[in-house]
């Protein structure tokens, strides 16, 4: 029990969180952000294998047709917690979609 309890915790202090943001259109990245929708991404074998949804259109997430939008990966606390539980085997990332405040 201590050898698996003390790989949880050097897993969890070797793994670190992974943040992207990619900024579409006019959006500039001082300006007002609005969340409009977030979504688990899939991932196995430590994000090395994708999943069904890893390939995602920006058009089925950014209401009315916008033109400028942010899309941001990350790998949140939970994400992490998620991949330390299953050892690695399912790995999720989160991505989230902005738009401009108007």
């Amino acid at each position: 029990m201590k050898k698996i309890f003390a790989s949880l915790i050097v897993m969890t202090l070797l793994s670190s969180c992974y943040n992207t943001r990619l900024f579409v259109g006019d959006v500039k990245p001082s300006d007002s952000l609005k969340e409009v929708n977030k979504v688990w991404t899939n991932h196995l074998l430590f994000g090395l294998v994708p999943l069904d949804n890893a390939r995602q259109n920006a058009s089925d997430y950014i209401p009315d047709g916008q033109t400028n939008y942010v899309i941001k990966t990350n790998t949140s606390f939970v994400n992490g917690l998620v991949s330390g539980v299953t050892f690695g085997i399912y790995t999720p990332t989160q991505t989230i979609y902005y738009v401009p405040n108007k």
